[in-house]
């Protein structure tokens, strides 16, 4: 799952909201006890969401069916294809109306910046900049995102064509997506109820 998605699954609290952005920033288990009790519940949620994910039956027919050099990469593509495709499921999934939740986002991480990690501070300023948590539906925006990930991945890829993926298995893709954010809702519930 890419932001956009771990930010809905965090659902209103703010503790776990920052988590699902750190989560991407704090390696290990000892980084968590640097920071607020509540943010380390956010970053726990983080991971476990990734976990579900990737072990996922409908994602690990999605990726069975790639081939080289597409299978390596697949899990990386489909994370922010999945945000593209919730934007496009919003009035199933959204908790809010779009707008206020990307106002809402751009304020949190606004008011906590200094105590962010450099790169989410750089990364907070790019998309409130860029208005990225209403564009995720746009093409143009996915493109933009998959490009900056093969750039920062450094060796050749076929990141930078991920749209391909959806374009040649958009029916595959969204069936997966719906089968996979729906048990997602209801995991992380039983997550939260189970972890305070």
């Amino acid at each position: 799952m890419n932001h956009l998605a771990h930010l809905v699954l965090a659902g209103p609290d703010e503790g776990l909201r920052l988590g699902a952005f750190l989560g991407d920033h704090v390696k290990g288990l000892q980084a968590l006890d640097e920071l607020p009790p509540d943010w380390a519940r956010g970053v726990r949620l983080h991971r476990y969401v990734d976990s579900q994910c990737d072990h996922h039956p409908a994602v690990m027919a999605l990726l069975s069916r790639l081939r080289t050099p597409w299978r390596r990469y697949g899990g990386i593509i489909f994370d922010v294809l999945f945000d593209h495709l919730l934007t496009h499921h919003w009035d199933r999934f959204g908790p809010l109306p779009l707008p206020l939740l990307a106002q809402r986002t751009d304020d949190l991480l606004a008011r906590h910046c200094e105590a962010l990690p450099a790169r989410l501070q750089r990364f907070s300023a790019w998309a409130k900049q860029k208005n990225l948590w209403q564009r995720y539906g746009e093409r143009a925006m996915i493109a933009e995102i998959l490009g900056l990930i093969a750039r920062r991945h450094g060796r050749e890829s076929p990141i930078a064509r991920g749209l391909e993926l959806l374009d040649g298995n958009e029916a595959a893709v969204t069936a997966a997506f719906l089968e996979l954010f729906s048990d997602l809702e209801n995991q992380v519930a039983e997550w939260k109820r189970v972890n305070g």
